[in-house]
């Protein structure tokens, strides 16, 4: 019997870990609980919508300064916040000292560049479809 390629899509939506600097999967100290974001996968038009208007700016920037590509990084830390903040929907287990609401966590969490570990272990997890595959997904 052949394969049914259909068999192989991948989830909308995943809950990803929340990695520490070194890493290892957050917990939550007083449940066990792991720590996780909810984020939209690079098969939806939310992610695809996202990742076209970072690059869209970034093409702007390059455009605006006579061509010249190094222009193009120049808010690449700005840009990489707005793309996580669209594709992320809350996250799991985790809070913000005076934030209240998902998407103000979020910003919080991804705006915070002592925290940027955390932005940067999820822009290399939501561009991973491994993440996405049906027996990966726990949303």
């Amino acid at each position: 019997m052949p394969l049914n390629i259909t068999s192989l899509r991948v989830a909308d939506v995943s809950d990803l870990p929340v990695k520490n600097a070194d890493g290892t999967p957050l917990v939550d100290p007083d449940t066990g609980a792991a720590i996780t974001a909810t984020v939209f996968g690079p098969a939806t038009k939310i992610w695809q919508v996202a990742d076209a208007a970072k690059r869209r700016k970034a093409i702007k920037r390059s455009r605006e300064a006579n061509g010249k590509f190094e222009a193009a990084l120049n808010n690449e830390d700005e840009d990489n916040v707005e793309f996580l903040c669209a594709i992320t929907k809350r996250f799991n287990h985790l809070q913000f000292d005076e934030v209240q609401g998902d998407a103000d966590t979020v910003r919080a969490v991804y705006s915070d560049p002592r925290l940027w570990f955390i932005r940067d272990h999820l822009l290399d997890d939501t561009r991973s479809w491994e993440n996405f595959t049906k027996a990966s997904q726990s949303a």
